[in-house]
Order: C-alpha cells, then structure tokens, then sequence
C-alpha cells in the first residue's frame, strides 16, 4: 500500500490597505492595484526609505509611505514604497485578509533617535537617473 500525498501548492494573494489611521482616507480593505515603475530614458530606480527627495542629479518619480506586510506574518518580506496618493481596485472594499500593507513605523532599536522619532510612520521616496 502506497500513501499518497497531496500535492504542494504556493498561492497568490490580493494585497489590502491596513490600519490606514487617517493617512489614506476611505482606503482601509481596499486591494491595492500592481504597479511598476517605468521609464524609457532613464537605467537605474532607487527607493530611499526615510526621505522625501532625492540626491542631486536624481529625478523624483513619487514620494510616499514605507509599507509593508506587518511585522509578526510570516510573509514579512518586502518594503513597499507607496505613493502619497495610493490608488486602489474599484469596488474592492471588502476585507478578505490576504496579503495586508501596513504602514511601517520607527522604533529605536537598532535606529538612532534622533534623527529618528519613535513610533512615525515612514516616508519614502522613488527616484531615478
């Protein structure tokens, strides 16, 4: 007699506006659309956490928040940075708890404060050349 095991399977969520507090009105649940940022003329994209501009010679493409799953799932694992002005999927404001963005906030560990300031949300900044 021969056991058989199921299959392995990876699946994909939709991701959800957290835990907004104010920053991004009317978003909470809402699935955030996929983006990529792309330009013709320019080689290189930098996203640089804890800022809003960017080094001289650099083109801002957005400014935004940190975000990213929160820090207790298991998936927490890339940091997003999402505009000032996120967008979202229309009609898509039911909670469904797949894959959830929260704002990122500071802690003094293992961060100098100041400049840091305990408990802030994140700021970020795209930009290329």
């Amino acid at each position: 007699m021969s056991i058989r095991v199921p299959p392995a399977y990876s699946y994909i969520y939709g991701s959800e506006y957290q835990d907004v507090n104010g920053i991004f009105p009317g978003k909470h649940d809402h699935n955030v659309p996929c983006a990529v940022c792309y330009t013709s003329t320019k080689s290189v994209k930098l996203m640089i956490p804890a800022k809003i501009s960017c080094p001289s010679s650099w083109t801002r493409e957005y400014k935004g928040y940190l975000m990213a799953d929160k820090y207790n799932h298991a998936r927490n694992a890339v940091y997003e940075c999402v505009d000032e002005a996120p967008e979202s999927i229309a009609g898509s404001h039911t909670n469904v708890n797949g894959a959830l963005f929260y704002f990122i906030r500071t802690t003094c560990i293992g961060l100098p404060c100041p400049p840091y300031v305990v408990d802030r949300v994140i700021t970020c900044v795209v930009c290329t050349k």
